[in-house]
């Protein structure tokens, strides 16, 4: 297989910026700012890491309703990374005709981001990276939505990530839930995708099966504190020796303070 290029990837999801944003109170105000203050964490990790990418896997926002200023703030961050963004809608931010990625133009507010915008999936190229992206875009439409399907198969000797905001199940597991990725789906892809960066789940996740690397970053700040796994980004490199990936906190709560 020819070189590639060693590429480092910062991967992140379920941010929900504007959480809280309409609730007047102590603790909801606290809570915001802590989530804002979490993604700045990430940003800042992907820059002191020197990132070629950041990944956002679905949920930058909370919701469809969330004040332009949250919108601006998210595309100031965004536009403070010094590489290429790419970033899937998630349940909470769908591309639905209309909502929020239609109604603000992130990507002239921050020009180094990609969203990847078709519902049946698209493929994004990085050749300056070595890099071929592949993601599918949520809408709340699509009540059968499931992220994975159509995935294809590997185009060449680059870099191969595909991203996805759905919830693992493993076989025998409830296939009642929505937004299923089931593990046979992941094994298909093992030798054919370098990483499966994953969203949706706030807790960090390893879900790797079959050799196929698929991993839940799990959310920057949780929204409650019954959420004690949360509060993570993670750093994947790529290079000759295998694709290898670490978590980093980003919860900018110091330890003691934490639940």
């Amino acid at each position: 297989m020819p070189d590639r290029r060693p590429l480092r990837v910062v991967h992140t999801s379920d941010v929900h910026l504007g959480a809280y944003s309409g609730i007047r109170d102590g603790h909801a105000s606290e809570r915001h700012s802590l989530m804002e203050a979490a993604f700045m964490g990430v940003i800042d990790l992907a820059n002191r890491e020197h990132a070629d990418v950041l990944l956002i896997v679905g949920d930058l926002f909370d919701n469809d309703r969330v004040p332009d200023s949250v919108v601006h703030f998210a595309a100031a961050q965004i536009a403070r990374f010094e590489g290429r963004t790419f970033l899937i809608p998630g349940n909470h931010d769908p591309m639905d005709p209309g909502k929020i990625y239609w109604r603000h133009d992130m990507e002239a507010l921050a020009p180094r981001l990609t969203i990847l915008r078709e519902h049946a999936g698209q493929v994004v190229e990085a050749p300056e990276l070595d890099l071929v992206i592949w993601g599918r875009a949520y809408r709340d439409s699509d009540w059968h939505f499931r992220p994975l399907a159509g995935l294809p198969g590997r185009q060449d000797h680059r870099w191969h990530i595909a991203m996805a905001h759905g919830h693992f199940v493993t076989t025998g597991g409830d296939m009642s839930r929505s937004l299923l990725m089931h593990e046979s789906e992941i094994a298909a892809a093992a030798g054919n995708w370098d990483y499966l960066a994953f969203g949706h789940w706030e807790p960090h996740a390893d879900v790797s099966t079959a050799g196929a690397i698929a991993v839940y970053s799990g959310a920057p700040m949780p929204l409650a504190d019954a959420n004690t796994r949360a509060g993570w980004a993670a750093v994947v490199d790529f290079d000759a020796a295998g694709v290898r990936w670490r978590l980093h906190r980003v919860d900018p709560r110091p330890v003691k303070d934490a639940p």
